[in-house]
């Protein structure tokens, strides 16, 4: 199969990106409770769009607020959390390694996408700082949370990128360190590579393509060479 273009994930697969996920999880479950849901239930264990999610589920189903409303108050979420992620935007480190992965890509004529939960703008500001952005001078071919209304790993976020690229997605592979990027690919019948660490082993992916964060320049342009080349 042709391989046309790469649908990066951001953090932990091009990036080193520091959020403050403590801070963040601590004001969405503020906004939330100041709204009516019950006290003590929430941890900052739960994701972020978790919470949201069960929490919208909760106000919908005790007929507590209807959907604007609910929207309104995930837009008050999503305004503190970028502010919060905009800080680690700015720190942003590149993965060791991983500009030789873009540049052979880049050399093999493969086009390079991202599909991220930080937003468009964070993320773009996140790839001046790690002194990658010009690997991505397309900045349409960068998707953020706020560029589509479903997120990975629903297709949605994937198709919105395909779209962009005029692509189909036997053409591509999604690379990512957290499992929802290859369920993405999965979704949308695309090939995958799991970056995998200690946060996130080789147990938590469903694909057959597997490299070490620690080694990502030599396996990953290992396994990217075979796809091309058979």
């Amino acid at each position: 199969m042709v391989l046309s273009a790469i649908l990066w994930d951001l953090d932990g697969t091009l990036i080193h990106f520091n959020i403050d996920y403590k801070k963040a999880r601590s004001e969405t479950i503020r906004i939330l409770e100041k709204y009516g849901y019950p006290k003590g239930q929430l941890t900052k264990k739960y994701y972020v769009l978790k919470m949201i999610k069960e929490a919208s589920d909760y106000f919908l189903g005790e007929k507590i607020y209807d959907a604007d409303k609910i929207n309104r108050i995930k837009k008050e979420i999503d305004k503190k959390v970028e502010l919060i992620e905009r800080e680690a935007s700015y720190q942003a480190k590149s993965i060791p390694g991983i500009k030789n992965v873009l540049k052979y890509c880049s050399n093999e004529k493969i086009k390079s996408g991202i599909i991220t939960l930080n937003t468009t703008k964070n993320a773009i500001i996140s790839l001046k700082s790690a002194n990658i952005i010009n690997f991505f001078p397309k900045t349409s071919y960068i998707v953020g949370r706020d560029k589509v209304y479903k997120n990975k790993p629903d297709p949605e976020h994937a198709m919105f990128l395909l779209n962009q690229l005029k692509i189909s997605s036997s053409e591509v592979c999604i690379i990512g360190d957290h499992p929802s990027d290859i369920e993405s690919a999965l979704s949308i019948g695309a090939r995958s590579i799991a970056i995998i660490s200690e946060k996130h082993p080789a147990t938590e992916f469903k694909t057959l393509f597997f490299v070490e964060q620690s080694r990502i320049e030599t396996e990953l342009i290992e396994i990217l060479n075979n796809f091309i080349r058979n």
